[in-house]
C-alpha cells in the first residue's frame, strides 16, 4: 500500500492489497456504538474521577461533556463511511481518495478503532510494538496487524499534513 497525494485537495491510499481494502472498509463498523464492548466505551469515555467526594463532577461530566464527545465521534464516523464510498478496485489492487479537509475525521476515527480493538483483546504497548510479524492465522494477531496498519494511515495523513 502507498500513500500518495492527489492534486492539493486529496490524499490517497492506492495499491492496497484485498485484505488491507476490507481492513480499511470495515472501520466505522469497528467503533459502532452498539457494538463497543465495555472495555472500548471505557476507553472513548472515561470517569474524569473516582474520588468519592467529586459525584457532581462524575454527573456534569456524564450529561455536559460525553454527548459532545458522542456527537464528535458520529460525525467522524460518518465522513469516514462516506470517503470510503471510493474505495475502488483496479487491476486487482484498491484505491482510496481522502478529501484533505476530511483528515482529522480520519484521524478521529483511526484511533478510535485502534482504541477499540486494543481494548477488546487487552492489549498493551509491549505487545503492539513487538517487532516480530503477528500470526494472521489468530484473531490477535490480525487484530495487531490491523491496530498497526491504521497507525500506519494515521501517520502517513500526519506527514503530511505537518
Amino acid at each position: 500500500m502507498e500513500f500518495h497525494l492527489s492534486g492539493k485537495s486529496r490524499y490517497g491510499f492506492r495499491h492496497m492489497h484485498p485484505l488491507l481494502a476490507e481492513l480499511v472498509r470495515s472501520l466505522p463498523a469497528v467503533i459502532e456504538p452498539d457494538t463497543l464492548s465495555d472495555a472500548a466505551e471505557q476507553r472513548f469515555y472515561p470517569t474524569p474521577t473516582t474520588a468519592g467526594d467529586l459525584d457532581d463532577l462524575r454527573a456534569d461530566w456524564k450529561a455536559f461533556v460525553e454527548p459532545g464527545l458522542h456527537e464528535q465521534f458520529r460525525s467522524a464516523r460518518d465522513i469516514v463511511a462516506t470517503d470510503l464510498k471510493s474505495l475502488t478496485e483496479k487491476k486487482d489492487l484498491f484505491e482510496l481518495t481522502i478529501p484533505v479537509k476530511h483528515a482529522d475525521a480520519w484521524l478521529n476515527v483511526l484511533n478510535q478503532a485502534r482504541l477499540a480493538l486494543a481494548a477488546d483483546l487487552g492489549f498493551d504497548e509491549k505487545l503492539l510494538s513487538a517487532q516480530e510479524p503477528p500470526d494472521l492465522a489468530s484473531d490477535r494477531g490480525l487484530t495487531a496487524f490491523r491496530i498497526n496498519l491504521y497507525a500506519f494511515m494515521q501517520q502517513c495523513l500526519i506527514d503530511q499534513m505537518e
